[in-house]
């Protein structure tokens, strides 16, 4: 009966070893990802935080039923946004635009125009730009 016990007791010991290694190593690579994601989440929010745009102005050219907007835009934070990856919403519906400044990237205190083609319908009007990282700003105009 000791010799049965005996190996009984080195197979749970061996078992118990087996089982410590193979959560270890599984915590160790749990954790490293944990790490990375939260490095990852920090480095987004700050650059979320040093990320903000200003809507100078909104101006509707009115041609015949539809209308054309121009929005003068300022890059009042410290981040360079990409100016091709901006979303625009015009009274809730996104809309496409276009640029005529040759570089897509936007740098710090500058200010860049876009317009928006196609739109309609008169009276009072919200435009919203949204950059890549979901700071946002607006703008109300008459049209």
């Amino acid at each position: 009966m000791g010799f049965e016990l005996s190996v009984v007791t080195v197979i749970f010991f061996l078992s118990a070893v087996l089982l410590g290694t193979f959560s270890y190593t599984m915590l160790s690579a749990s954790n490293e990802v944990v790490g990375d994601a939260s490095a990852e989440q920090y480095q987004m929010q700050n650059v979320r935080i040093q990320t903000d745009i200003e809507v100078d102005d909104s101006i509707p050219q009115t041609s015949g039923s539809n209308y054309n907007l121009t929005l003068i835009l300022s890059n009042t934070g410290s981040e360079t946004i990409r100016f091709d990856e901006l979303n625009v919403l015009v009274d809730g519906t996104l809309e496409s635009y276009s640029y005529g400044d040759v570089a897509a990237t936007w740098s710090p205190a500058e200010t860049r125009n876009l317009t928006i083609t196609g739109l309609y319908g008169l009276g009072m009007h919200r435009v919203k730009v949204v950059t890549a990282n979901g700071v946002s700003a607006y703008d109300s105009y008459l049209v």
